[in-house]
């Protein structure tokens, strides 16, 4: 995967140079520490789907580490899932890739309210995240948010947002100290009951005019 992602990084625009030099620490390894978490919550069995997935972090690396989930990676961006599609094929996976924006797909009979996790990371704000994200995860499921060092301060100030979209927040946790990542942070958003019908709002409007 990461011989794949130095080869078509100019091409597909994955990442900045400086990242890439960095991709085993900084997103390899970053993505893992979901997984624990994700374990812990009883879910590495269920549906994922990966939210803006760029260059398949974290859901193309969880794919790989935990061949039990059934993984469904999607982003807007058609030179990004041509990649995905790519390491897809040489890989061997049995990963899912769908170009779409997340307020569309999540609007699709067959992906709303239907998986049992939701990933995301360097999605956008929190509000952002929560409109575009949520709607994926069934009424039982959760999802796994990668944020900074402002994400326990973020899920207090927008709880009101997250209750509107049917999520609760459970568990903001400090993650991949031991690997350097300092001031790294997972939210993990329960699912208690279904989003309203009206969410996620039309393409552009959730970053343009952010729930509080």
């Amino acid at each position: 995967m990461v011989e794949l992602l130095h080869s078509c990084n100019t091409s597909a625009s994955l990442m900045s140079e400086a990242a890439l030099s960095d991709v085993l620490r900084g997103h390899v390894l970053d993505s893992l520490t979901l997984l624990p978490l994700i374990r812990r919550a009883g879910l590495h069995e269920g549906r994922m789907v990966d939210v803006g997935t760029g260059g398949g972090f974290p859901g193309l690396v969880l794919a790989i580490a935990e061949p039990s989930l059934r993984v469904l990676l999607v982003d807007a961006t058609r030179k990004k899932t041509a990649y995905l599609e790519r390491v897809r094929e040489e890989l061997g996976l049995e990963v899912g890739v769908l170009q779409a924006r997340a307020e569309d797909a999540a609007r699709e009979p067959a992906l709303r309210e239907s998986f049992d996790v939701a990933v995301c990371r360097a999605l956008g704000p929190w509000p952002l995240v929560l409109e575009l994200a949520l709607p994926f995860c069934r009424t039982g499921g959760a999802l796994f948010s990668q944020r900074g060092s402002d994400a326990p301060s973020e899920a207090a100030a927008h709880a009101g947002a997250t209750a509107l979209l049917g999520g609760r927040v459970v568990e903001v946790e400090q993650v991949g100290v031991q690997a350097g990542l300092e001031n790294h942070h997972v939210t993990v958003v329960e699912k208690v009951e279904s989003t309203p019908v009206r969410y996620p709002r039309k393409a552009g409007i959730p970053a343009k005019r952010p729930l509080i």
